[in-house]
């Protein structure tokens, strides 16, 4: 026990050298983990699976360009999954879009910045694997997911049904319940797998009972905001293709932190954001919509401005061609520039790379919670992000969050009750609020173990300089009766 107390006292840099005690990354048990074989249930991972996927050098270089780091070196961002540190490009990309804007104003800023703003349709282009005008820029996930949905919602009927994930997020599953008062559509939640993941089979065997109601839409949340899992995508599209269903994937958490292609996954809508894993402003979102299935079910959403459709005669109109339909004609255009950069940040990175040093780190994580006695990792799938969650018992997570803050380690909370209430409702005991841990390409070896260090402070319910007091006294106890061990054992020699 002393010697796992001394290792988290290590990883903080809080303590000397005791050989020989590996870091968790290097030890026997975390290496089986990191090194096991990559599940083929993955819808995204790429076939490389060695560990960690950037250098030191590239990360270094990642967190020079980030002025959270550079402006206070001392914290350890772990929000990823809410709201990112955005690397130095985003952040001058937006300011100097602002200070043109401020002098020139902004109709001509824009006139003049059509390069930049072209810039997003490209760079997520280029990683989702699509066409440039099946990209709509949104204000935000949640708007880019309801365009898409209300254009399908038109095709609904009484009695038709909707198939969504057990883990769905709370904004999505109000928007099925308000379709279902409007159009009578019912709402079908599709079994979970052992490992807690949307069950491909059971999807496929409703979809093929013909007792049931038409499917209209199977939709998907990749990763849900609280908890580690990933869902696969490529054979939950596998499934709805083979039955000519549309499939909607949020994949809100999941650009930027893993490679996702469109074609390989085969979804006909997909929306995220910037702020997330993208590292990029807050405020924008974006909508990839397939330009096959948009014309064949001449599909529209429920309301458009003048910017996705032309007003032709006075009793007709005719939407745009492609995604630019479901675009609005007001956004933010800093927003919208910084959005441009940071596609083309998280590309020149390299997704990939990126994504195998993300689950390295968080599985680091894992390991390490894991030995601290109280503390429970809530995370299923069989292949998981890198999102953390987690309790320590007896202690609120939002004193969990307060303390680790005071340590330097930014941590958020999430409410699984209400973001997520089917997975809450799932198994009785299931915590109504979690820690969320939400680990990055940028963050280091050394800050995973502080924020170990500083979780097993929490569950000791003190201050955590008492904490590292008494841990440095047991420590040093330790080194005299060691001492003490081996002078006797000189003696009787």
């Amino acid at each position: 026990a002393i010697r796992r107390m001394h290792r988290a006292l290590l990883i903080a840099g809080t303590a000397a050298p005791l050989a020989p005690l590996p870091r968790p990354s290097s030890s026997l048990r975390a290496r089986r983990a990191f090194n096991k074989p990559l599940s083929r249930a993955s819808a995204v991972l790429g076939s490389d699976p060695s560990w960690p996927g950037l250098s030191e050098v590239e990360v270094n270089r990642a967190r020079a360009e980030t002025p959270a780091y550079c402006d206070d070196g001392d914290v350890a961002h772990f929000n990823s999954a809410g709201s990112s540190p955005p690397p130095k490009p985003v952040l001058d990309a937006q300011l100097e879009y602002l200070a043109v804007e401020a002098n020139l104003g902004g109709y001509e800023t824009a006139e003049l910045s059509k390069r930049e703003l072209r810039r997003p349709y490209a760079e997520l282009a280029t990683m989702l694997g699509c066409e440039r005008d099946e990209i709509a820029i949104t204000q935000s996930a949640t708007s880019a997911w309801q365009l898409a949905f209300s254009s399908l919602e038109r095709t609904f009927a009484r009695g038709d049904r909707v198939l969504v994930a057990r883990a769905e997020y709370a904004s999505n599953y109000i928007a099925y319940l308000q379709a279902s008062e409007r159009t009578g559509v019912v709402v079908e939640v599709i079994p979970s797998d052992a490992y807690g993941q949307v069950d491909a089979d059971a999807l496929d065997a409703t979809l093929s009972d013909a007792s049931k109601g038409k499917c209209r839409l199977v939709s998907i949340v990749h990763v849900p905001t609280s908890s580690g899992l990933v869902n696969d995508a490529v054979a939950i599209g596998a499934v709805a293709k083979k039955h000519g269903v549309p499939y909607l994937l949020d994949a809100c958490q999941s650009v930027g932190q893993m490679p996702v292609n469109v074609n390989e996954i085969g979804c006909d809508f997909l929306c995220g954001t910037g702020r997330k894993y993208l590292r990029g402003p807050r405020g924008i979102g974006f909508l990839y919509a397939r330009g096959e299935t948009v014309e064949a079910m001449n599909l529209v959403p429920a309301y458009m401005d003048l910017h996705g459709a032309t007003w032709e005669e006075t009793e007709t109109y005719e939407p745009a061609e492609g995604a630019k339909r479901f675009e609005q004609y007001e956004v933010s255009f800093a927003a919208k520039v910084g959005l441009g950069a940071a596609v083309a940040y998280a590309n020149a990175i390299g997704v990939d790379a990126g994504w195998r040093r993300t689950r390295y780190l968080a599985e680091t994580l894992r390991v390490g919670l894991r030995d601290v006695k109280r503390v429970v990792v809530h995370d299923q799938g069989e292949v998981q992000c890198g999102i953390v969650t987690f309790t320590v018992g007896g202690v609120s997570p939002f004193d969990v969050r307060r303390r680790l803050a005071r340590d330097g380690v930014k941590v958020w909370t999430s409410n699984v009750k209400n973001n997520t209430k089917l997975e809450h409702e799932r198994e009785e005991g299931t915590p109504e609020v979690v820690v969320r841990a939400s680990v990055h390409y940028f963050n280091t070896e050394e800050e995973i173990g502080r924020l170990i260090a500083s979780a097993g402070g929490a569950r000791l319910g003190k201050n955590p300089d008492i904490v590292t007091s008494t841990l440095r006294f047991l420590y040093s106890l330790f080194l005299l009766l060691e001492a003490s061990t081996s002078s006797t054992r000189k003696k009787k020699d």
